[in-house]
């Protein structure tokens, strides 16, 4: 899943609230001027085109693989963490 901020009208957001694979950051939700928000999300690629699709403004972040290898650093920085206090 990519990393995306999506940005529209409060309609447009509604919308895509229901799109299957796209999960809204809602602590992220940010008003815009002129009646627009903007928002974090994780979604699949089929999920942002269909965001696209309804009128959202998408900017991709972080795509699939940046995503993936982030979370796998960060995994093992916590592991790493967790072995030198001798947690396991």
């Amino acid at each position: 899943m990519s990393l995306v901020q999506i940005e529209g009208s409060e309609d447009v957001l509604r919308s895509v609230q229901g799109i299957p694979e796209l999960h809204l950051v809602r602590s992220s939700l940010e008003a815009r001027s002129g009646h627009r928000y903007k928002v974090a999300a994780y979604g699949s690629d089929r999920a942002v085109e269909a965001a696209v699709a309804q009128g959202a403004q998408v900017t991709v972040l972080r795509s699939s693989e940046g995503v993936d290898e982030h979370h796998a650093r960060m995994s093992a920085v916590i592991g790493q963490g967790s072995a030198e206090r001798g947690e396991v």
